[in-house]
């Protein structure tokens, strides 16, 4: 009788640690399958510069709007925008007394832009 109730035990705890492994190994690759998709996307970086259209000195300062996100020119006119999923992105550049740039960009590689803004 105690050899059979020991052997019931022992099937029971077996049916159960493999129960438990099978449903931890499911959760593991579902888990691996979203991180995987989220690797899958490369994130681009958006260069280039702003300068005055007539004199084409640089332009310091200027705010570059990308996706709701606002990034500056540094002191020589550059600018770069790191992490930035592939797609389509309306930029728009602004500078006081010069007038609004704005355009489309579809990225689906790195890009360098040179942007030129007109004085007011």
């Amino acid at each position: 009788m105690r050899s059979v109730l020991i052997l019931g035990c022992s099937l029971l705890i077996s049916v159960s640690a493999f129960a438990f492994t099978d449903n931890n190994s499911e959760k593991k690759s579902k888990e691996f399958t979203a991180v995987d998709r989220v690797e899958n996307v490369k994130a681009l970086q958006l260069t280039g510069s702003v300068v005055d259209d007539k004199n084409k000195e640089t332009l310091a300062g200027a705010t570059i709007i990308v996706d709701g996100k606002k990034y500056y020119s540094d002191l020589e006119g550059q600018f770069t925008i790191s992490d930035v999923n592939p797609g389509k992105y309306e930029l728009t550049v602004e500078l006081i007394s010069y007038e609004p740039y704005t355009t489309e960009i579809d990225l689906t590689k790195n890009q360098n832009l040179n942007i030129s803004l007109l004085q007011k």
